[in-house]
C-alpha cells in the first residue's frame, strides 16, 4: 500500500502532535502519540513514526481482510460454473488494459488500490465456484 500524504493533527490539550497517514487506497490511519516517544496505531505500538509508516505501507495495518472467504452459493440447481462466476473476475484474467475494460472492472469494484485488475480477488471467485460445482 503506499502512502499519499500525512497530516499533522494536534493531540489532547496540546500533547505530541499526531498524524494522520492517507493511503492511495483511501484508506486513513490515525499515528496517536503514545507517552514520550512511542505512537500507537491501530491498536499496536511502534517506537517511530516511520514504523508506522512501513508497517502501513506493507499493509499490516490495513483493516480489508482478503482471507476472508467469499459467500458461497448454491449450484445444485444446475447452473454451469460460468453461470455463477461473476463476469468481472473473468476479464480480470483476460484483460489486455483497455480503458472500456478498466472503466467497467472499476465500476463494478473489481480494481485493486494501484488500479489494475485484481486477479487474486478473481482466481478466489473461479475457485469459489468450482469448489461448489465439485460439492466442497
Amino acid at each position: 500500500m503506499e502512502i499519499k500524504k500525512t497530516v499533522g493533527l494536534p493531540y489532547k490539550d496540546g500533547e505530541r502532535k499526531g498524524y494522520t497517514i492517507h493511503t492511495t487506497c483511501g484508506e486513513a490511519f490515525i499515528a496517536a502519540p503514545l507517552g514520550l516517544t512511542k505512537w500507537q496505531c491501530n491498536g499496536k505500538q511502534f517506537k517511530t513514526l516511520s514504523a508506522v509508516k512501513d508497517s502501513i505501507s506493507n499493509g499490516d495495518l490495513s483493516e480489508q481482510d482478503d482471507s476472508e472467504a467469499p459467500d458461497e452459493q448454491s449450484t445444485l440447481d444446475g447452473a454451469d460454473t460460468w453461470d455463477c462466476v461473476h463476469p468481472c473476475a473473468w476479464l480480470c484474467l483476460v484483460t489486455t488494459g483497455c480503458k472500456e475494460t478498466l472503466e467497467t472492472l472499476g465500476n463494478y469494484g473489481w480494481l485493486d488500490c494501484m488500479g489494475r485488475p485484481d486477479i487474486a480477488r478473481a482466481e478466489r471467485e473461479i475457485k469459489r465456484v468450482e469448489n461448489l460445482k465439485r460439492g466442497n
